[in-house]
């Protein structure tokens, strides 16, 4: 696992000049994969360029997850890809998925109300206020079908625990 650094998000709802992204640019070549919670009960379907798994690459890039610092994230292990809302289905349990809001409850956390696996976040505030860019989800990737962590790329991206406000919980 390497270890990179992106220009900060900014901390505003909207920046002068969008900070750069944090996921693989799109190369041409795309493979689909199945997640699901823990229980099973919320299922989802995506499809991302490049690929996730070597494997899958045709010889061509591969996806790199971010693992990164902010609170939620941390404390769920969650490591995020960036699909674009379009290429996501939902295709079961949506009865299931809850929602959590933090911070500035402008982008959804979503999670299964039955295991309480953490599944994605809904960026579609940060897409269209900040990076000014088509919505996309964050999946985590830890709720693949197959998941094999060894056949998987991530880098750590730390830049979301400085920023405001800081994350704290009241005694």
């Amino acid at each position: 696992m390497s270890t990179e650094s992106n220009k900060p998000l900014a901390s505003s709802d909207q920046a002068p000049n969008p900070p750069e992204v944090p996921w693989t640019q799109p190369n041409g070549i795309s493979a689909a994969y199945d997640l699901h919670c823990h229980c099973g009960a919320v299922r989802l379907s995506m499809n991302i360029s490049p690929p996730l798994y070597e494997e899958d690459t045709q010889g061509k890039e591969q996806c790199v997850a971010v693992e990164c610092d902010c609170s939620h994230c941390e404390r769920h292990g969650f490591w995020a890809v960036h699909p674009l809302q379009k290429d996501v289905e939902w295709t079961r349990g949506l009865e299931h998925r809850g929602e959590y809001l933090m911070g500035s409850k402008k982008c959804p956390h979503y999670f299964c109300k039955l295991c309480g696996s953490v599944l994605a976040t809904d960026l579609t505030f940060l897409m269209e206020n900040v990076f000014k860019m088509e919505n996309r989800y964050s999946i985590n990737i830890r709720m693949l079908k197959n998941f094999d962590r060894k056949k998987l790329k991530v880098r750590r991206l730390e830049v979301m625990a400085n920023m405001p406000p800081k994350y704290t919980i009241d005694d």
